[in-house]
């Protein structure tokens, strides 16, 4: 049934839209189905700035700016000191502990808290304070716990998080129930067990099918020299040591079938010539870098090549249990995917073991044994691919996730408000 036109969603975030698809996603389909919403998000960079402005062009959404780290020096000195502030001032100050999670969390809620949203959703870490903040108000909330925020990132990079400030707003939300989302059945487990709440319900991060409607067929990635090699195709922002590529290496060594190997990501020079001095050439296999490339293009360029690699860290707790969309980015291209045996992955594993061959973490010849696999037997993988697509037209795509979410947001506007915790604040004028 429509929503009625009367009916706000505000979606708050702490990352650009060009950043965040599930928000993008998330707002379109409750603006097609008839709700008027608002994302609020910040502007971090002049070059994300652009892409969010081309997304918002046409977008059935509205947006409103958070904080901007781009305008005038006083603004933008303004946000990224509060940050600071509330990364080194929460353990003395715990009010401080929300400064921490992003730019301009404070101003986000004040947002949330003016535009007198039906429903208010919170995405990452600073639409978790946003819903935090408006439940003790008062108002109907719903928070996407993509990752598993207290558990998240290793130990030298929580030093100025605040942990035990996400742990007890983690717990908090997922205890009010009702519009509560995560990323994998594994993590939804983990925090209804650390909680004590109810299971959140599992929207996973794929892509809409119609995306195949754009693929452009073209073969920028592989050169024609090699066009006979099984490709491979590795992504991440950032091509270094210490991403499993160690392991990727070691573990071609033992791969008898020439491949292509192709890594997708920013390097530096130094990084390039130590992973060229440790790559198996001599094996006959073959190294292709490539930059990052706009998101409208990356589906065209996954789809040239034949297995995806999946290979993910088991540590922190929060890499374990959830779905990268890389995942599904290969399903959707058509790709056979090799995967780190880790919980969330395992269980997309389980659901299409056709497409999907799993190797143990931190294992090289056990990823070496799920490459032979595939690049040894030209019907297996042709099978894969086709499940792959199969898998993607009829579970791993949006299409058919989406109706969760609008499930999940109806009921979330039929229930009562919850009774606030505080005087409602002020409103301004």
């Amino acid at each position: 049934m429509p929503a009625s036109v009367s009916q706000s969603i505000v979606i708050a975030t702490g990352a650009p839209l060009c950043r965040n698809p599930r928000v993008v996603k998330e707002a379109t389909a409750l603006a097609e189905a008839g709700y008027r919403v608002t994302v609020l998000r910040p502007v971090l960079d002049a070059g994300w700035a652009a892409r969010d402005a081309q997304i918002a062009a046409v977008a059935p959404f509205s947006v409103m700016t958070t904080a901007d780290l781009t305008a005038s020096a006083p603004a933008s000195l303004f946000f990224r000191a509060e940050r600071f502030i509330g990364g080194r001032g929460f353990a003395t100050l715990p009010y401080l502990a929300p400064r921490a999670l992003g730019y301009g969390v404070m101003r986000t809620i004040r947002l949330a808290r003016q535009l007198r949203g039906d429903l208010v959703i919170g995405h990452q870490e600073v639409g978790l304070a946003v819903a935090e903040a408006l439940a003790r108000d008062g108002q109907r909330t719903g928070v996407d716990i993509e990752d598993w925020y207290s558990e998240d990132l290793l130990p030298e990079a929580r030093v100025h998080r605040p942990v035990a400030w996400l742990a007890r707003a983690e717990n908090a939300a997922v205890r009010r129930g009702g519009m509560v989302t995560t990323t994998s059945h594994a993590l939804a487990e983990a925090l209804a067990d650390a909680s004590g709440g109810p299971a959140p319900a599992v929207v996973y991060n794929v892509f809409p099918w119609s995306d195949r409607e754009a693929l452009d067929g073209e073969a920028r990635d592989r050169p024609p020299g090699d066009a006979s090699l099984p490709s491979l195709h590795w992504v991440s922002q950032t091509i270094g040591p210490g991403r499993g590529l160690e392991e990727l290496c070691d573990a071609l060594t033992l791969v008898d079938t020439p491949v292509q190997l192709h890594l997708r990501g920013d390097i530096s020079a130094a990084d390039e010539a130590w992973l060229r001095g440790r790559f198996p050439s001599a094996r006959g296999h073959r190294l292709h870098l490539h930059g990052l490339v706009a998101p409208s293009e990356l589906l065209s360029r996954i789809a040239e090549h034949d297995i995806g690699l999946a290979l993910e860290a088991v540590d922190p707790p929060s890499r374990n249990l959830t779905v990268t969309n890389k995942m599904f980015h290969y399903l959707l291209a058509g790709l056979a995917v090799v995967a780190t045996r880790t919980a969330g992955q395992a269980e997309i594993a389980a659901s299409v073991p056709a497409a999907i061959a799993t190797c143990r973490p931190g294992d090289a010849a056990s990823l070496a044994a799920a490459i032979n696999e595939l690049v040894s037997d030209p019907a297996r993988l042709a099978a894969a691919h086709k499940a792959a697509l199969d898998a993607a037209r009829d579970t791993y795509c949006w299409e058919r996730q989406k109706a969760t979410v609008l499930g999940l947001v109806a009921a979330a506007l039929d229930a009562p408000p919850a009774k606030p915790s505080r005087p409602a604040p002020p409103q301004s004028k």
